[in-house]
């Protein structure tokens, strides 16, 4: 499955410039088999949309989930979700393909879509390699040549982007001389990424030239010490040593919530994510609180009136409707029903 996502890819990237329309419909492709081959890793029987038979699996005969079911699942069952930027990405290439295959889209004509269509798809690519190569690397790294390769290859979908950035440079020039912090763009590869604090450490960046939004923390390997992104995930790689902690190991440094003997029980913190559904992903960090997973941050923790576990969601009517890791009194109800 993996080889034939690869496959589509490069036929998307050499589709591009003469027939735009086949290049979004292999794109679209491509990122749908990676994210079930995702799937397929965890068990075959997560890429089946309903009533999983091995055998009629086997011969092909099954109809395969859909973009959405195939992040939710990732999210759900994996433990290993999609970030919210990377969906909404790879959603705009899943938009642009039902246009193309069901309408009239504007990339029949080529023309003047095409520098847009080069920057949606950089934009994708850049989340599906941080996807292939950070958070699923164990998994998909007997194919570094293949990536390496198609990054080679989109390196003519960057020329679209040239006379774009060559309009705004001098206004990007006047804004770093006036103090905005730009960096170079891990999509694009130009220097137009406007970059502003969210909270600490914590930053995010848009794109002048291709739109392409990032968010990550400035964080430092243990090992090496060096300062490194972690983006979200939960999981971080040091791009220097190869070291890199896990979701419970970032926890423990960025919570600033000491928790000893006497508090332990009372402690807030780590909770529970609503936004992503994290589990214990949401610390203290710099007077508010962070999940360390989709970087969601919030004002204050509050304890589910049901279950006890603290949470970043709305606890008001908790007691009846639960929180993320409970079903509240009705949901205790319904399974004793049941």
């Amino acid at each position: 499955m993996t080889d034939n996502a690869v496959d589509f890819l490069n036929r998307a990237i050499d589709d591009f410039k003469d027939q735009p329309k086949y290049s979004i419909i292999n794109f679209h492709t491509a990122v749908e088999l990676f994210l079930k081959a995702r799937l397929l890793h965890e068990h075959w029987s997560l890429i089946v949309l309903k009533s999983p038979d091995r055998q009629k699996f086997e011969a092909g005969d099954f109809i395969s989930v859909p973009f959405d079911e195939a992040c939710g699942r990732l999210q759900s069952i994996v433990q290993s979700p999609v970030p919210e930027g990377a969906w909404k990405n790879f959603d705009a290439i899943r938009k642009h393909r039902n246009k193309m295959v069901h309408f009239f889209h504007e990339a029949d004509d080529a023309g003047p879509q095409i520098a847009s269509i080069a920057g949606e798809q950089l934009r994708a690519w850049y989340d599906l390699h941080q996807l292939l190569t950070t958070q699923w690397a164990p998994i998909f790294s007997e194919y570094g040549e293949s990536f390496a390769l198609i990054e080679k290859k989109l390196s003519g979908h960057r020329e679209f982007l040239k006379a774009k950035f060559a309009d705004l440079e001098p206004s990007i020039k006047i804004q770093i001389s006036k103090g905005v912090r730009f960096r170079r763009c891990g999509s694009c590869d130009f220097r137009a990424a406007r970059v502003s604090e969210i909270l600490g450490d914590l930053h995010e960046s848009e794109c002048l030239i291709c739109r392409y939004r990032d968010k990550w923390l400035d964080y430092e390997c243990p090992d090496c010490g060096t300062v490194g992104p972690l983006r979200e995930g939960g999981e971080f790689s040091c791009g220097k040593c190869g070291a890199g902690d896990d979701q419970k190991a970032i926890s423990d440094r960025l919570n600033e919530e000491i928790a000893t003997p006497d508090n332990y029980f009372e402690a807030r913190v780590p909770a529970h994510c609503a936004e992503c559904e994290g589990y214990y992903s949401v610390v203290e960090y710099n007077g508010n609180f962070l999940c360390v997973v989709c970087f969601s941050v919030s004002d204050e923790v509050n304890a589910c009136s049901w279950c006890g576990e603290f949470g970043n969601g709305d606890m008001e009517d908790s007691n009846m409707g639960g929180c993320t890791v409970c079903g509240g009194s009705l949901g205790h109800q319904m399974s004793k029903d049941d």
